[in-house]
């Protein structure tokens, strides 16, 4: 593996890497090369009584501002929250090859993913459709017009919606980004509301007493856990993984 860092983290939704997100801004802040692709453009979610595309745009601009807050890359793969599992079912292949040419175009060394048991449908699926394109991105048998892959990356899960059993391999101390992790979750303006309408959720109390939480845990103010994946080919050896968590 050279050592020019890469990690890509796949997500459903715009806001769904608040879940992590303190941990993106530690590794970007450290100089490595950092992208967050969303799968899903927003367009149900928020901003009662609008227009799908308005959604889908201001989503979409929202995610944007909080991954400049971040200083990470956004890969913004546009599928629509009202058709996506439609058109997993219809075509699987066809989605799966727009993930591998997500993988061609970054090559990460480092996977992070929501675990495949999550309480929301879109996140199973795309967590499935990225462990297995991030396969065969690396295939140079399977064609397309960018060149495979160098590697399987490592991966990791990010943690799941709380009520889910979670058990966590590694803990970061996120005490010294949290405040960007806040800063990238304001970004999303037409959640909060809604997010508190719609799931009775208080967000900025459920973000602090989560991240408290685990860093209760491991010793520190503030922490995101994750937990290996350990699908073939998928734990990285503790020399490799340290290094994607700078202290």
């Amino acid at each position: 593996m050279t050592d020019d860092r890469r990690v890509l983290a796949v997500i459903a939704h715009p806001d769904d890497e608040t879940k992590f997100s303190g941990t993106l801004a530690l590794q970007a802040r450290a100089g490595i090369e950092v992208t967050l692709a969303v799968a899903l453009n927003g367009n149900l979610g928020g901003l009662m009584g609008a227009e799908p595309d308005v959604r889908a745009r201001t989503r979409h601009q929202e995610m944007q501002q909080a991954c400049d807050i971040l200083g990470v890359k956004l890969e913004w793969l546009g599928y629509g929250d009202d058709d996506f599992m439609a058109r997993c079912y219809d075509d699987y292949n066809a989605v799966e090859m727009d993930f591998r040419n997500l993988f061609r175009r970054v090559d990460p060394h480092l996977l992070i993913v929501l675990p495949p048991y999550d309480y929301h449908h879109h996140h199973n699926k795309v967590s499935e459709l990225a462990l297995n394109a991030s396969i065969n991105a690396s295939n140079a048998n399977i064609k397309s017009e960018y060149p495979a892959s160098s590697m399987i990356p490592w991966t990791l899960y990010c943690q799941p919606q709380v009520g889910r059993a979670f058990a966590p391999s590694i803990y970061v101390d996120i005490t010294s980004t949290y405040d960007v992790k806040i800063e990238a979750l304001k970004a999303h303006k037409s959640q909060h509301q809604y997010i508190k309408d719609h799931h009775r959720t208080d967000i900025w109390t459920h973000i602090e007493a989560t991240a408290r939480y685990y860093g209760a845990a491991c010793g520190v103010t503030y922490a995101e856990p994750f937990a290996l994946c350990e699908r073939y080919n998928r734990p990285a050896p503790i020399q490799e993984l340290a290094r994607f968590f700078p202290a």
